[in-house]
Formats: structure tokens, sequence, C-alpha cells
């Protein structure tokens, strides 16, 4: 790409260029504020102690992180490219037909996905919690929707798929 050429797109393309910073601090800030104000809202002034529904902010606020820079980073893609002048509705459309296919092939996925939705919407366990997972045993350090992450007493770490969990042993509630 010559310098022109660059210089050219930008002044052609000023507007989208601001948009787009502004669509990603803009949502960066928000998912900020929403975690914080998640966590305010249960935060029960106690800092020796850390409460279930602290844990499970903390956990959900991951959560929300997430998947809100997923649709900020996909939105800024769909700017650049129309800023290229790509026409997105086809690749929209495309993307729901390859979508309903890859879902027909990944169920296993989509059941990770709903068994994740499943154990954060009932609280059966959180970050920080000491459970016991089938034969794996430890502390929650992370969840996402498609998988635990337990970290026992020598340092390691068992990735757990959420939809192969059957039984859970929670030892901190």
């Amino acid at each position: 790409m010559t310098k022109e050429f660059i210089i050219n797109l930008i002044e052609q393309n000023a507007v989208d260029i601001i948009w787009i910073f502004i669509l990603f601090f803009l949502g960066k800030t928000i998912l900020k504020l929403i975690v914080r104000r998640m966590a305010k809202v249960v935060d029960d002034g106690d800092q020796d102690h850390i409460s279930q529904k602290e844990k499970r902010v903390e956990t959900l606020g991951h959560v929300v992180i997430s998947i809100g820079n997923i649709i900020i980073y996909a939105t800024i893609l769909f700017v650049v490219l129309n800023m290229f002048g790509i026409d997105t509705r086809p690749i929209l459309a495309g993307a729901g037909v390859i979508g309903l296919a890859v879902g027909f092939g990944a169920q296993t996925l989509v059941k990770d996905f709903v068994s994740g939705l499943f154990i954060l919407v009932e609280n059966q366990y959180g970050i920080g919690d000491k459970v016991k997972i089938g034969s794996s045993e430890g502390n929650v350090v992370r969840i996402t929707m498609r998988s635990t992450v337990l970290k026992d007493q020598e340092g390691r770490l068992y990735y757990i798929s959420n939809g192969s969990i059957k039984d859970v042993i929670n030892m901190s509630q």
C-alpha cells in the first residue's frame, strides 16, 4: 500500500474511522461500568470474606465482558468491511446458513454452552469455590460458557467441558 492510498482512504472514511474508535472505547467503557455496577450492588462491605453473591457476580462479569467483546469486535469488523466497500449483507446471510450447519455439527459445543449457562444461572459454583467434579477436585479459577477450570493443591489445572459435568460437589457452600 502506498502512502497516498492510505491518506486517501483516511480522508474518504474519516467519519467511519471516528465511529470505529467511539464504538470501541464506548463499548469497553459500558462493559466495565456494567460489571462494576453489578459488583457494587452485591458488595456487602466485608473485605475479609467474599460472599457467594460476590463470587457469582465476578463469574458473570467475566462472561458479560467476553460476550460484549465478541459483539464489539464483530461490529467493528462489519464497519471496516463497509468502509472498504464490501457489502456485508451477503456475509451476514451466509453466516446464518453456516451457523446453522455448524450448529448441527457442533452439538457438543452447544451442549457445553447451555450447560455453562445453567451452571451460572443456578449458581452451582463460582470462582474461588472448592469443588469436586467427577474425579477432579480443586478451586474454581475460571468459568466460561464452554468450560470450567479447576486448580488442585499441587497447582495442576483441570479443564472440564461444561457439557460433560454430571455431578458437582461444592465444598464451599
